[in-house]
């Protein structure tokens, strides 16, 4: 019995040794292709995709509020060829106001623009992926004066209740401006904020008084606009080694942070709208641009005489704030900052 088991063993392997061979091509009669084949290691990286994939952008062309956050990812489901080729894939993004691409998987809405995103790997790039975005506010807040809004007073002949020397409620630069915001959100809101005592008597401001009474409407704010300056004593915050007056600075940047109750809330501050205040100038510039706030210089329109009142009131005071002309002008400079 193991005998005949051993001589089939034996036939069996012939027979499979004679089919094999029976299989085996002449090279003499038949082209033959020679195949290179080269044995790598596990960390070996197959080449970069021919196509790179464009991003996927989280948002949509349309209104969105301000600071709201654009992101960028690769398409769900996307076939990457590898691990390590996904892992050096980069997002860049640029907005049509900007010169250059900056990297990065999100982009903040800070201004309205055309957004364009791409992705990028060593020299090659994806297609362009382009949504446009307005911008909107909730809530913004005008800190301002007389030139804001001024209750009446018959003594000096003013008889309004809104940006002092406007012809009307709605020619002033508070009402022209929330026209511009309306337009594009109907519910944007617009609240003021008087700043009579901190350019009067900044030293002795009550911070915490004003705080206490308007705490909701500084957190409700995504807007916030500093328009004062014109009642501040110019010569008593003189420069200082060819820098700003250090206790007004001071003064100043403790006041936007009570009001900047809202940490995400944009900051724009306007120059005085008068001629000869070179210190508060100085000031709010200096403070505008160490924090990265907005700053919006109305110096310009300030020295042209068709912007003010003159002429139209008997008083010298109402008639030094700008006319409907001149308001409307602050109002188009404040917008073209901040739209």
């Amino acid at each position: 019995m193991v005998h005949f088991v051993k001589i089939g063993s034996v036939c069996c392997l012939l027979l499979l040794y004679f089919n094999t061979a029976a299989q085996t091509v002449d090279c003499n009669n038949t082209k033959c292709i020679p195949v290179t084949v080269k044995i790598v290691g596990k960390d070996f990286a197959l080449p970069p995709p021919t196509t790179l994939p464009a991003p996927l952008i989280n948002l949509q062309s349309g209104q969105y509020p301000f600071g709201t956050v654009i992101s960028f990812d690769i398409p769900v489901g996307l076939n990457i060829q590898s691990a390590n080729t996904l892992s050096q894939l980069t997002f860049e993004y640029m907005w049509d106001f900007d010169n250059s691409w900056k990297t990065g998987t999100e982009a903040a809405l800070k201004r309205s623009g055309t957004l364009s995103v791409r992705t990028r790997l060593g020299t090659s790039t994806s297609e362009i992926q382009k949504h446009t975005y307005q911008l909107f506010y909730k809530q913004v807040l005008l800190i301002g004066n007389s030139f804001t809004q001024h209750l009446p007073y018959e003594p000096i002949g003013w008889t309004g209740n809104w940006g002092m020397a406007a012809s009307a409620p709605d020619k002033d630069y508070k009402s022209t401006l929330e026209r511009y915001l309306q337009a594009t959100y109907s519910d944007t809101k617009v609240k003021i904020f008087p700043t009579g005592r901190i350019e009067n008597d900044f030293n002795n401001y009550d911070f915490e008084n004003q705080l206490r009474y308007s705490k909701t409407t500084f957190q409700e704010s995504d807007l916030i606009v500093l328009r004062f300056g014109e009642n501040v004593k110019d010569w008593e915050i003189p420069m200082q080694d060819g820098k700003a007056n250090k206790a007004y600075k001071e003064t100043i940047i403790k006041f936007i942070n009570m009001v900047r109750q809202n940490s995400s809330a944009r900051v724009v501050i306007t120059s005085v709208f008068w001629q000869g205040f070179p210190n508060t100038n100085a000031v709010l510039k200096e403070v505008a641009d160490e924090n990265g706030y907005d700053w919006v210089n109305l110096i310009e329109i300030g020295k042209d005489n068709s912007n003010y009142a003159y002429g139209l009131f008997t008083d010298p005071g109402v008639a030094m704030h700008p006319n409907d002309k001149g308001m409307k002008a602050i109002a188009d400079l404040i917008y073209e900052k901040i739209k």
